[in-house]
């Protein structure tokens, strides 16, 4: 009865200690993340492109032309077009757009831009954000600099930078806490 109680005393040990464990895992990456998304609201800022009220499918951002339309085609599954610099960049098709598409607003199931500021330097980025078909998780930035540099980004939600994972927050119009968001699958947390 002794050696009985011994084991159970053993397990319930070994069990307490795991659980303990895996809970200051859980805590150690929340306060990993609090501390990056205060580093990261230190340093950068987005800045809304509304022109009254509305953000307008063509910006021009540092000599770098940018314009989001439906494809000119009639019918329900017309395509979501964006081009840099007058070239065809992406065509998406899939999401449900209206067809007197004349305003962002239209489009942010598949498409959003900002402009992100370096709170230090005063350097600006202006950020495209892309979802590449509607039920995937496949993203597309475009990060165009002060000087025009444009930077192509393709990430799944499980692949991706800090940078990116604030980018797509941005895109989901979210708190900048949005990891745990992407981290999560049917109530798991994976970290």
């Amino acid at each position: 009865m002794k050696k009985r109680l011994l084991y159970v005393s053993h397990f319930v040990f070994i069990a307490g200690l795991l659980i303990l464990t895996m809970a200051a895992y859980f805590v150690l990456q929340s306060i990993r993340e609090t501390f990056y998304q205060s580093r990261f609201d230190q340093q950068y800022e987005f800045r809304s492109l509304e022109e009254d009220g509305e953000v307008y499918p063509v910006q021009v951002f540092h000599g770098v032309k940018v314009n989001t339309f439906l494809e000119e085609k009639d019918g329900p599954d017309r395509a979501i077009i964006l081009e840099v610099k007058d070239e065809l960049e992406a065509k998406m098709k899939g999401f449900k757009v209206e067809s007197d598409a004349k305003e962002m607003s239209t489009f942010t199931d598949a498409i959003q831009y900002k402009v992100m500021v370096d709170k230090k330097t005063g350097k600006e980025s202006f950020i495209m954000t892309l979802r590449l078909t509607p039920e995937s998780k496949q993203y597309r930035t475009y990060h165009v600099n002060e000087n025009g540099v444009i930077k192509v980004s393709n990430f799944a939600v499980d692949q991706k930078s800090k940078m990116e994972t604030q980018w797509i927050g941005v895109f989901l119009e979210r708190s900048m806490d949005i990891t745990r968001i992407f981290l999560t699958k049917r109530g798991v947390l994976y970290l």
